[in-house]
């Protein structure tokens, strides 16, 4: 977690935010890999949104990070627009990118890696993880 730490994120008004800033007090941080022109993506992301904020409301010590595998920088917007969250994102020209999805050996989408703040991986099955057990999840996640 720490070479992400010093990074800017950006958020789909183009505007910035630290990430250690971002992360700050944050227990569990998820890191979503997705793209616009991904159906499954697309189904999941929404289905995300929904267990993010149930978490929310319940005090969850708990952020997601979205890794954009789009083709251009303007599909990466045209995809995070569509979120009900907008969560920010690693930026496009960010070497970060390709870095995350070697490191966590992300193979295919939509793929959310679960990791605790000091980065050690909680599991790399978040998707399959939320649908089978939903906000639930999450206290697993936080042990």
């Amino acid at each position: 977690m720490e070479f992400i730490k010093g990074l800017k994120l950006i958020r789909r008004d183009k505007s910035e935010v630290e990430a250690k800033e971002f992360l700050e007090d944050k227990e569990v941080v998820g890191f979503f890999f997705g793209n616009r022109s991904c159906p499954w993506c697309l189904g999941f992301t929404s289905y995300l949104d929904d267990i993010y904020l149930k978490l929310q409301k319940q005090g969850a010590s708990f952020e997601v990070i979205l890794i954009s595998s789009d083709d251009k920088e303007e599909a990466m917007f045209g995809y995070m627009d569509q979120m009900e969250i907008g969560w920010p994102a690693v930026p496009f020209n960010s070497d970060v990118r390709q870095k995350l999805i070697q490191l966590y050996d992300v193979q295919s989408i939509p793929a959310l890696i679960i990791v605790k703040k000091d980065g050690s991986v909680v599991t790399k099955e978040g998707v399959e993880e939320l649908q089978e057990k939903e906000d639930e999840a999450f206290s697993e996640w936080s042990r």
